[in-house]
């Protein structure tokens, strides 16, 4: 009996052991991440880009495959990866939680720490995925070698409460290994470490179930913005305030905009990848929120609503420039990070009010004074034969000139 109750003792050990790293992993679903360094605190990580390209890794800045053997090479490939990385993934203040950018869908692998990071309709993996096409030499025979990289993720590792993340970057087959770097904050910027000893390289995870709207536009004691996330979300508002989000369905012959009501905050959801106008009856940032289901969000920029909708968004409006990295001679070489939706002023306004001498104001569409669409806000798309630049909710006098406010 003796030995029985120590094979099951034995047994109930190594069972609850192998939870243990089952129940020690991130569940998948929405979440900010931010550096956990003094003075950083208010820094969120969001993908801002899609510029990864193995080719330029390991042909302009390693010098080839064969140097990423060489230490000077596969400095030179981590340098540049690292260029890309700091373009791709951004560090964007947002203390207040109005940014849905700040907002990230996390997602584990079959229960490891292998984790996808997921935001604005680009993922971690999806970035990183690539091939670098090259050749080898065998008994006289050149034959041609593709190195996929297809399963790279952020392998998220947590200590005394505290994360570390780190990427393993290497093809599916390990012939182009270029091993482990760290996620790190430096002062700001998204960068990446071999080590993870230093503060920077230690976050705070934090679960995220709702985020406030920042609705700061007055007209007529009501208080509106404009609203594009690749997630769904309810209304949800307290002490009486009230919610409504609408999309434009038509524009009526005299110039006057048709809203249709998606959601309020009594129903109703907005669907994934749907831009709207936010309305609420209050410009505290608390009183009005949007709710997130755990639900994936979209990672591509279709829109779940069915309906109509004359409204468009961008959810990346990535205005980097040129990023330098060190090329495979020792120079320097340049990544042109900028990815963003211009403004075109024949098919394009944006929301705002007008303004008069009288004093009189009207809520709509107007010509935009920038000429990079901003991400998470969205704009009227109008024919290019229009020859009005004045689109409102209520007719408008013919002095009255429009304000752009996003």
């Amino acid at each position: 009996m003796k030995n029985l109750h120590i094979k099951r003792y034995i047994l109930t050990t190594l069972v609850m052991l192998s939870w243990l790293p089952m129940a020690a992993q991130l569940t998948t679903g929405y979440y900010r991440v931010r550096n956990a360094a003094e003075g950083n605190d208010t820094y969120y990580i969001t993908l801002a880009n899609d510029k990864f390209s193995y080719q330029t890794v390991i042909v302009n800045a390693c010098g080839g495959l064969s140097q990423a053997l060489n230490d000077d090479g596969k400095q030179r490939a981590f340098s540049c990866a690292g260029a890309f990385l700091k373009t791709d993934i951004h560090l964007k203040e947002d203390p207040n939680c109005i940014d849905p950018a700040s907002i990230i869908y996390i997602k584990n692998i079959n229960n490891t720490k292998q984790h996808d990071l997921i935001a604005q309709t680009i993922s971690l993996n999806a970035l990183t995925q690539g091939e670098y096409k090259t050749s080898k030499t065998i008994f006289g025979i050149t034959i041609p070698v593709t190195l996929t990289f297809s399963s790279i993720y952020a392998i998220l590792e947590k200590k005394s409460g505290l994360y570390t993340a780190k990427v393993h970057l290497t093809d599916d087959d390990g012939l182009g290994d270029l091993g482990y770097r760290y996620f790190i904050d430096d002062n700001g910027t998204f960068a990446i470490s071999e080590s993870d000893d230093a503060d920077n390289a230690k976050w705070i995870i934090e679960p995220v179930t709702s985020m406030n709207v920042d609705a700061s536009l007055e007209y007529k004691g009501k208080y509106y913005c404009t609203m594009y996330t690749p997630f769904a979300y309810t209304l949800s508002s307290q002490d009486g305030v009230t919610m409504k989000a609408y999309v434009i369905s038509a524009i009526n012959a005299d110039g006057t905009l048709q809203k249709t009501e998606v959601a309020n905050n009594d129903s109703g959801t907005v669907p994934a990848g749907t831009p709207v106008i936010l309305e609420c009856s209050s410009n505290e940032l608390t009183a009005c929120k949007l709710i997130i289901p755990n639900v994936a969000p979209r990672t591509d920029t279709n829109s779940a609503y069915n309906g109509l909708n004359l409204l468009k968004g961008a959810y990346i409006s990535n205005t980097d420039g040129n990023v330098p990295y060190t090329n495979s001679g020792n120079g320097t070489s340049y990544i042109n990070a900028n990815n963003y939706t211009s403004y075109n002023a024949s098919t394009m306004l944006v929301f705002g009010k007008t303004e008069s001498p009288e004093g009189v104001e009207r809520l709509g569409f107007f010509p935009y004074t920038g000429d990079k669409m901003k991400s998470n806000k969205v704009w009227l798309e109008i024919p290019a034969s229009s020859t009005n630049t004045n689109f409102t909710f209520e007719p408008y006098e013919s002095n009255q000139k429009g304000v752009a406010y996003e």
